[in-house]
C-alpha cells in the first residue's frame, strides 16, 4: 500500500513540474513574442525615421542646387544689364561724331533733299524704315565712292523715274542717313533690286549683301 502511494505521489510531483515546466514555456513564448513585436515595432520606426532623414537630405541638395542655379541665373542677368546700360550710354564713334558734329554727314541741299526723298520713297516707300534707309545709304555711297552728286547717282544708277511724294519715314530716314550718318549695314552698298518684280543677272554677278523686305542690296564687285 505504501509502495503505491509513493507511485502515486511521484506521479503527481512530476505531474506538477511538468505544469510548471509547461506555464513557463508558455510565459516565455508569450515574452519572446512580445519582445519581438517591439523589435518589429523598433525597426519599422528606425527605417521611416531613415526614410525621412534621406528624404531632408535630398531635399536640402535640391535647394543647394536650386539656390545655386538662381545665383549663377542673377549673376548672368546682372552682366547682361551692366552689358545693356553700356551700350545705351557709349554710342558708335561714327554716329556719336556725326550727331554732335557742327555739320551733318552728307550736305544735300533743299532741291536734292526733296529729290532724294521722292526717289526713295518711289523705290521703297512700301518697305520697312530699315529698307528705306538701305536705299538712301545706296545713294549716299554711290556719291562718295563716285564723286558724284545725288542727281547724278539717280540718273548714272538708273533709279525709279517716278517722283511721288515722300512719306514721314522717309523724310526720317533720309535724315537718319545723309544727317546723322546712321547705318543698317556697314556695307558699302549701292545696288539694289526686287527679285519678286524682276530677274538681273547684273546685280546677281555683284557682291551680295542682304535681303531686306521684297529687296536684295549688293556691293560692287
Amino acid at each position: 500500500m505504501k509502495k503505491f502511494v509513493y507511485i502515486i505521489a511521484s506521479f503527481l510531483i512530476v505531474a506538477f513540474l511538468l505544469i510548471q515546466i509547461e506555464l513557463r514555456h508558455q510565459k516565455d513564448l508569450q515574452q519572446i513574442s512580445r519582445l519581438t513585436q517591439l523589435n518589429e515595432a523598433l525597426l519599422a520606426e528606425n527605417e521611416q525615421l531613415e526614410a525621412e532623414n534621406e528624404m531632408y537630405w535630398h531635399n536640402e541638395v535640391l535647394l543647394r542646387m536650386m539656390i545655386d542655379s538662381r545665383d549663377e541665373e542673377i549673376e548672368q542677368l546682372t552682366k547682361e544689364i551692366e552689358h545693356i546700360k553700356a551700350q545705351q550710354t557709349k554710342e558708335p564713334e561714327a554716329q556719336k561724331t556725326n550727331r554732335f558734329a557742327d555739320r551733318p554727314r552728307y550736305n544735300l541741299t533743299d532741291a536734292e533733299r526733296n529729290l532724294v526723298e521722292r526717289v526713295v520713297m518711289a523705290e521703297s516707300g512700301g518697305e520697312s524704315y530699315q529698307g528705306q534707309m538701305l536705299v538712301c545709304q545706296c545713294i549716299l555711297n554711290a556719291c562718295e565712292i563716285d564723286d558724284i552728286r545725288p542727281a547724278q547717282v539717280i540718273k548714272q544708277y538708273a533709279y525709279a523715274k517716278s517722283r511721288p511724294e515722300p512719306s514721314e519715314n522717309v523724310k526720317r530716314a533720309v535724315t537718319a542717313v545723309f544727317d546723322e550718318g546712321e547705318r543698317v549695314t556697314g556695307e558699302p552698298i549701292v545696288y539694289f533690286y526686287a527679285p519678286a518684280l524682276t530677274t538681273s543677272e547684273f546685280h546677281e554677278s555683284q557682291e551680295f549683301v542682304l535681303t531686306e523686305g521684297g529687296h536684295k542690296f549688293f556691293c560692287a564687285r
